[in-house]
């Protein structure tokens, strides 16, 4: 098992950022992330394991769809 999670954010002004946060089992806190328009970003999909995609709340289909792709 992973001991951080790889986190990409879909849409907003953040779109495509990478980061990484460490995985804590004995507080688990669903991810999300809070952008720098203040929007808050929720996990939308797993991706091969650790890696997670949020979704900010303006992002477009395509730009979900690429991330994914990518």
């Amino acid at each position: 098992m992973d001991s951080v999670y790889e986190c990409i954010i879909a849409g907003g002004p953040q779109h495509g950022l990478v980061y990484r946060r460490p995985l804590d089992a004995t507080h688990p806190t669903p991810l999300a992330v809070i952008t720098d328009d203040g929007e808050l970003c929720t996990p939308a999909a797993r991706k091969y394991g650790s890696r997670v995609v949020l979704l900010h709340p303006q992002a477009t289909g395509a730009q979900f769809l690429t991330i994914l792709a990518a």
